[in-house]
């Protein structure tokens, strides 16, 4: 029990013994040590209050049909008790006098200008073109413009039947056949196109192989998930060079960071035949590289600096990257790991977990207008010097004061504990303005992760663990560099498959891609659109040197 360590407890606070709490009262008031009784019933009930506060913020928790909100405004309503707070007015929007507009709504936007315009006519019925003055027919005049939509061409499956041609000499007989064009799977069932556009399925749309294999069979055609699979295994493989030049990239100067989540992988030899891998993404400026390990343990994390350990690596507040500060390294920590413990106790109605997050939501507003100023790394540090440097001195003030005060064991304790133990980490972005002030990209970058497994669950051994990392650094930086991602595989797949000189595997990157074909641009990161008529059709602007 809080505040009684010293002494042994009258009964435990998850399940008390009724009959031992009565026999203790008893025995202190029959010798007048009401003082006692007074004290241990107050201590005793103050922890169980705590826990059943923790118990009712888990029980809302699992309920919650949707994720939970960390913004203030809608902590400062779900808190348990939140008389504390003045009610907030909201003002109404006044309108004009002759608006008839009550929605808000801005108005349908504009269509696409790069997709492909179908004209759809409609006439008029036979019946309706007579005049029905004179009963002569009627001519057409024109077709008037109507309200544009959007609208989708179903894909159609063929068969392909390759025609090889065949030369002879009319002088001596002599023939030429023509080289059969290079596949992914040689003689295979399945052509490159649906291979392509099945890891794309499957890693941009999160359907599994099982999930499109049904998609084929409702459309009258048999394709084994087997063949299918093995036919997305190939593919992936012919990505590994890029990957792996994504991975240099990435390993290069400037600032790095990094993050893990669990990957779940299919091994008969395990007892419950599945066990647990980490997947690691790192990132630098645009390039985005994940490395697959058998376990999340620090030699995953030295396996990639490859030995060049004083680097700067932004992370969460693990231990298994500490190493790195050892050899002479930063790892500048997370202000939204800090803050969402301070959430989670406030979540629990904790007032002073409250102030916390009031003292911290400027320190995002700072960030905030340096994105929407557009500020370079020079620019962003001297607008963090000058008004978050405040805020984070303040914020100490107000941490060190509450630090002797919370239990440790609270959720408002171990919030505090938090900060005070990363602190050095989380003001190490004031140092250097390439330095973000939280680790969100990494997560948002391991989210692709997260919604695949959900789907397709598992992979098959360490190789499946290792194919899905590198078609996922493929995927995502292309993204991060603003080019259509299905567009960038077709592309590529295409170009390796035709014998693309492995000397000039840095031209089939994203960034050097896009100069060659600015029509693969998809603006504010758009993970889909229009697959180009370039990218799939006849190849332009790269042409494998022989």
């Amino acid at each position: 029990m809080s505040g009684a360590s010293q002494k042994p407890a009258i009964t435990s606070p998850y399940a008390p013994d009724l009959e031992r709490v009565r026999a203790w009262l008893e025995k202190k008031i029959a010798a007048a040590l009401f003082v006692e009784v007074i004290a241990a019933i107050i201590t005793l009930l103050g922890r169980m209050r705590e826990i059943n506060l923790e118990l009712a913020r888990k029980i809302a928790h699992m309920q919650r049909r949707r994720p939970p909100s960390e913004t203030l405004e809608r902590l400062e309503k779900q808190l348990v008790l939140p008389i504390f707070e003045a009610p907030k007015v909201r003002e109404k929007v006044k309108r004009g006098p002759r608006s008839k507009d009550r929605s808000g709504h801005p108005g349908r936007g504009e269509l696409p200008a790069h997709l492909r315009r179908v004209e759809q006519k409609n006439e008029i019925h036979a019946e309706k073109r007579r005049c029905p003055v004179c009963g002569q027919e009627m001519q057409t005049v024109c077709f008037a413009d109507g309200c544009e939509y959007l609208d989708i061409i179903p894909a159609e499956i063929v068969v392909v039947q390759p025609k090889d041609e065949m030369v002879r000499c009319q002088h001596d007989d002599t023939t030429v056949s023509a080289e059969p064009a290079p596949r992914i799977v040689e003689d295979g069932k399945l052509g490159d196109t649906l291979l392509v556009e099945a890891v794309c399925d499957k890693y941009l749309e999160h359907v599994p192989i099982e999930r499109q294999a049904t998609r084929f069979a409702r459309a009258g055609i048999d394709v084994a998930t087997q063949t299918l699979g093995r036919g997305v295994h190939a593919t992936i493989d012919l990505l590994e060079p890029i990957a792996k030049q994504i991975e240099e990239c990435t390993r290069g100067a400037g600032v790095l960071g990094t993050d893990a989540s669990a990957i779940p992988i299919l091994d008969p030899e395990m007892t419950a035949g599945i066990r647990s891998a980490a997947m690691w993404v790192w990132t630098n400026a645009r390039w985005v590289s994940f490395v697959y390990s058998p376990s999340g343990d620090s030699n995953s994390v030295r396996r990639f600096l490859k030995g060049d350990f004083a680097r700067t690596v932004q992370c969460d507040g693990t231990s298994v990257t500490s190493f790195i500060e050892r050899a002479g390294g930063k790892r500048p920590g997370c202000w939204s790991h800090g803050r969402r413990r301070l959430v989670e106790a406030a979540r629990a109605g904790d007032q002073i977990a409250l102030e916390g997050l009031r003292l911290i939501a400027p320190i995002f507003a700072v960030e905030r207008e340096s994105m929407m100023a557009g500020d370079c790394a020079d620019a962003r540090r001297e607008r963090r010097v000058q008004k978050t440097r405040p805020l984070l001195d303040a914020l100490r003030l107000w941490l060190d004061h509450q630090l002797g005060r919370a239990p440790p064991k609270t959720p408002l304790g171990k919030a505090l504990g938090y900060l005070d133990r990363q602190w050095r980490r989380l003001v190490l972005f004031l140092e250097d303005g390439n330095v973000e002030a939280t680790n969100n990209r990494r997560e948002r970058e391991l989210r692709r992760l997260v919604l695949g497994r959900k789907n397709w669950l598992f992979t098959w051994g360490d190789d499946g663990g290792h194919r899905t990392a590198r078609v996922l650094s493929v995927i995502a930086t292309a993204i991060s560099h603003d080019v259509n991602p299905r567009a960038y595989l077709h592309l590529v797949v295409r170009r390796i498959v035709q014998g693309w000189p492995h000397s000039r595997l840095r031209d089939l990157l994203p960034d050097r891609i896009l100069v060659a074909h600015p029509e693969l641009f998809v603006g504010d990161n758009q993970e889909l659109g229009a697959v180009t008529s370039a990218a799939l059709g006849a190849p332009s602007g790269l042409h494998p040197a022989h």
